[in-house]
């Protein structure tokens, strides 16, 4: 019994001895985890680290049962002098070999981690050096080697995205390995990738819920980037950059060292994807690229808020673009070097709209070369390459585009200003064959050279039927060389008025825009054309003044010279000759009157325009003409006209005599008119009228009637004055004359009055010496026989005459009224002055 019991003791004692041991064991776990273990056992497991590569110091360290010991706030370094700061942990779970333990030997197994949380700074020397940190670290870390390690299974946040990685890493160099130019190196290659990876990520917005997964699989040597090496494949939806949201991403590729391979990529947003391949190297910052892009780049563009001009075209659909090319980033700046093709549907810039474009480029970041350069509007085309470089842009194409479009696509002047003077209907076809340059920042800096043709077009509203001209145009001259014109007058009033061509053709030497001297010069203008037309394209004012002279048919037509314009009139100095065989409708005191086969010469001056070497048929005769217009006001036509046989029967037509007289006459004239109009008319001449019906005088008195019954000849009895001259002078529209001189076989007759071409009313005294038979019934009239006094008053065509008592005739008439009448034969002209001996003015 006593065994029994010494036995029972023995029991109950080791059991309150275990129980103790136990209670010690909890409560010296309980210590150790409240105060940390020893800081020999914190050395001795950072020794353990370094051991297998992993430099780092481990603020606090505890037991934890059935999971290992924890240490906290671990700083990793990249070498043995902890000077450079890897990254940190806020804890590490490990395990360590029990066995080796109890003898003071800490050899670390394994690393586990689990809700951990890592943050790697971008250079380790810089405290506030950018860090990418990594949230929720989970996995496996095994120690496979001296200096290598395993990491299976791992899994991290990594600014919204989620990493799953499987890696195997060298860890450092062996001391002496390398020197400290190559370790400074390589922190520097870390920290550019580091970097680059940090500002991409930061650039997207991720659905928390559905984060974008990327799996990496990677061997190599993290103090060596150019030795690593991994695999990554990228799948996301709903990926939020600012305002740009990606649908679908789907990345597929592998690092190589510091380059970055896309093997295959597919980004889809809007309507539109993005597909291709790429290389990056992130050390260099540099790599190609290989891409296929329906994407609406303007949208995106805007949804990226990246600093671009707000003016972006627009599209009807997203453009097809095909690319390839390298880049580069030197100096913070982006190199590039592109080649590919776009086209763009319905293309809308600042209202410049097309219906397609598209076109092979090329860029290499500042010049771009547009080749096979195509665009489509309407019917219309253009084909062509543009070169663009950041001071001069260079092109050549051909174009069948609208004019409209070219009218609203140019705004350098003064083209703009030529262009905007064209205009055309539904029938217009045009081509233009084109080269030139232009400077983007100089306005001034461009030129335009080719052909152009078009059908149906009109210019300043002169339509045409087809014209060529070509073309050398810059920001000082606009050149129009050896142009051809068909004007089309099927609404021209001219043609509707008296049924002339329907069409006139013109040639060109040269027009000249100086921009500098503010002229227009024409050299070699030559066709059968109306001249106001063709005068109107470069000099409208002019053209309204010719449209005076109302051809019935196209004159041949030349026109030389210059025209000043805006501001610089005074330089004007324009010669336009005609010649016609047809007829001109010219309004001369008040009355139309229709000239034969006009010729001569218009010179334009600033101040007046020239009548010169001016001929026609007028009235049955012949007129010579030197003029000069002035504008007003009042308007004033000067000059000089000398005429040969018109017809006053013609005369009287025209001005709506009542009575019509038979006739020719012949004279001349220098004159003034003001403002148009018959009261401002001033000048003075000389006319001889011959073949004329002046009047008849009834040699035998009361007898001539009845002889004329008897003889059945109304001209039995009677002497006709069929001739006179007189020399007058106007002021006024009024006619005055002191020479009036007419003859017959047996009288003179002078006279002396006025005219009033304002009322067509005569006002005059005609003396008459009777010699002869006719002389010898007055001789009981002495000391006056043979003279009479007349006087006629009234309108033109029926005036009043009455006999008045004699007066002494003026000086000019003495001689002529008493020197008595050669006798002549009946049909002998009368003894006017021969036409070559007649007085002259001079001119005013």
């Amino acid at each position: 019994m006593r065994h029994i019991r010494i036995i029972h003791r023995l029991r109950t004692f080791g059991a309150i001895v275990g129980f103790l041991a136990l209670a010690g064991l909890v409560g010296l776990i309980g210590w150790a985890n409240e105060t940390g273990l020893p800081d020999t056992w914190r050395q001795g497991i950072a020794d353990a680290l370094a051991s297998q590569g992993i430099q780092a110091e481990l603020a606090s360290l505890r037991f934890i049962p059935f999971r290992g010991f924890e240490a906290g706030e671990v700083v990793i370094y990249s070498d043995a002098s902890h000077q450079r700061v890897v990254g940190r942990l806020e804890r590490l779970l490990f395990d360590l070999d029990r066995s080796r333990l109890t003898h003071g030997d800490f050899q670390i197994e394994r690393l586990n981690l689990s809700g951990a949380r890592f943050s790697l700074a971008a250079d380790p020397l810089d405290p506030d050096s950018e860090r990418l940190d990594v949230t929720d670290l989970s996995g496996r870390v095994e120690f496979s080697g001296p200096h290598s390690i395993s990491i299976s299974r791992a899994s991290g946040m990594i600014h919204g995205v989620r990493l799953d990685a499987n890696c195997r890493l060298d860890l450092f160099r062996s001391p002496g390995m390398t020197t400290p130019e190559e370790e400074d190196l390589a922190r520097q290659e870390r920290r550019k990738i580091l970097l680059g990876v940090i500002h991409t990520l930061e650039a997207f917005d991720f659905d928390p819920s559905n984060p974008p997964r990327i799996r990496l699989e990677v061997r190599g040597d993290l103090e060596d980037p150019a030795s690593l090496r991994a695999s990554l494949n990228l799948r996301a939806s709903q990926l939020q950059a600012r305002d740009l949201l990606l649908r679908e991403v789907d990345l597929r590729g592998e690092l190589r060292g510091p380059a970055l391979v896309l093997h295959q990529g597919s980004i889809v947003a809007g309507n539109g994807d993005l597909t291709g391949d790429a290389e990056y190297d992130l050390l260099d910052q540099s790599g190609r690229f290989n891409l296929r892009s329906t994407l609406d780049i303007p949208a995106l563009v805007r949804q990226l808020r990246l600093p671009l001009p707000e003016a972006l075209p627009s599209f009807s659909e997203p453009p097809v673009i095909e690319a390839k090319g390298d880049f580069r980033r030197r100096d913070g700046k982006w190199d590039y070097s592109v080649i590919g093709h776009a086209t763009f549907f319905d293309p809308d810039f600042e209202g410049i709209r097309v219906d397609e474009l598209s076109s092979s480029f090329a860029w290499n970041g500042t010049d771009l070369l547009l080749e096979d350069l195509h665009v489509l509007e309407g019917e219309g085309e253009l084909t062509g390459r543009i070169y663009v470089q950041p001071d001069l842009i260079r092109y050549a194409a051909t174009s069948t585009l609208p004019l409209g479009l070219w009218q609203r696509s140019i705004s350098f002047e003064p083209l703009r200003t030529i262009l905007n003077d064209f205009s055309g209907g539904p029938d217009l076809r045009q081509k233009v064959v084109f080269k030139g340059h232009a400077h983007p920042h100089q306005s001034h800096d461009w030129s335009f050279e080719g052909t152009a043709e078009a059908h149906g077009i009109s210019f300043r509203g002169v339509p045409t039927r087809e014209a060529r001209v070509d073309l050398d145009l810059n920001g000082k001259r606009l050149d129009f060389n050896q142009g051809k014109v068909v004007f089309n007058y099927d609404d021209y009033p001219l043609k509707r008025r008296h049924g002339g061509p329907d069409t006139g053709s013109a040639t060109v030497d040269q027009i000249r825009y100086d921009d500098v001297a503010k002229t227009v010069e024409i050299h070699g203008v030559r066709g059968d054309v109306w001249p106001a037309p063709v005068v109107r394209t470069f000099a409208p004012e002019v053209a309204d003044h010719l449209e005076a002279y109302g051809f019935h048919g196209t004159p041949r037509l030349e026109a030389d010279g210059v025209v000043g314009v805006l501001g610089e009139e005074a330089k004007t100095d324009l010669t336009v000759r005609f010649s016609t065989a047809g007829k001109l409708d010219y309004d001369f005191l008040d009355e139309r009157l229709a000239l034969d086969e006009p010729k001569g010469l218009v010179r334009v001056l600033p101040d007046k325009v020239l009548i010169e070497d001016l001929s026609f048929g007028a009235l049955g005769g012949r007129a010579r003409a030197s003029l000069s217009s002035r504008a007003g006001p009042p308007e004033t036509l000067s000059g000089a006209i000398d005429w040969t046989e018109l017809d006053l029967e013609e005369i009287g037509k025209a001005y709506h005599f009542k009575n019509e007289f038979p006739g020719v006459i012949t004279g001349r004239a220098d004159f003034t008119l003001k403002g148009g109009e018959v009261a401002g008319l001033d000048g003075g001449g000389h006319v001889a009228l011959e073949q004329a019906q002046l009047f008849d005088v009834p040699i035998l008195g009361p007898l001539s009637p009845v002889i004329a019954a008897v003889l059945g000849n109304r001209k039995a009895g009677f002497q006709e004055a069929k001739s006179a001259f007189f020399s007058f002078d106007i002021q006024d529209g009024v006619l005055r004359s002191n020479d009036f001189l007419t003859t017959t076989r047996s009288l003179v007759f002078t006279g002396d009055g006025m005219a009033d071409l304002n009322k067509l009313t005569l006002d005059m005294t005609v003396r008459m010496n009777a010699r002869g038979l006719f002389g010898m019934i007055t001789l009981p009239l002495k000391p006056f026989y043979g003279l009479f006094q007349f006087r006629g008053t009234g309108p033109f065509d029926d005036p009043k005459w009455d006999n008045v008592m004699f007066t002494s005739p003026p000086d000019e008439q003495n001689e002529k009224l008493l020197t008595p009448p050669r006798a002549r034969p009946v049909d002998q002209p009368s003894a006017v002055p021969p036409r070559a001996k007649l007085p002259t003015h001079r001119r005013r």
